[in-house]
């Protein structure tokens, strides 16, 4: 994969408004080897002072797509995404991590894992993805 476009990829990720509002990015970005990074902060947290299932589910999802990416020069968009919740989170930083399960031309399934700290895995996802037409 060339330089300048996961170049170019680092900075549309990093630049997303959705990314940003997360606290979301990336911790390292070469072709087939993604980790993506989250804060824990207080805005993530649910009623039980811990991070909320659904910003595990992004971290889970958007890395998913970015490891895609760096392989293809292509846009994706979610078909599934089966999540498991293994521990709570309350501080740190949550850093997530992909791998091509099946590289399929057009339907690809892929898993990820999510630790606290690059230590304790406190959930992981198996996702079904599309390549979406130009």
């Amino acid at each position: 994969m060339n330089t300048s476009y996961l170049e170019w990829l680092q900075k549309e990720f990093e630049e997303s408004p959705f990314w940003k509002h997360m606290g979301i990015m990336v911790d390292k970005l070469e072709a087939g080897n993604v980790s993506i990074k989250m804060p824990v902060k207080p805005e993530l947290l649910n009623s039980n002072g811990v991070m909320h299932g659904g910003a595990i589910a992004t971290i889970l999802d958007s890395v998913i797509g970015a490891a895609i990416r760096t392989e293809r020069e292509v846009r994706v968009a979610t078909i599934s995404l089966t999540t498991n919740f293994v521990a709570p989170v309350r501080e740190g930083t949550v850093y997530a991590t992909a791998r091509i399960v099946n590289p399929g031309k057009r339907i690809l399934y892929v898993e990820s894992t999510a630790t606290v700290d690059k230590e304790e895995i406190v959930g992981t996802a198996l996702g079904t993805f599309t390549i979406l037409k130009k």
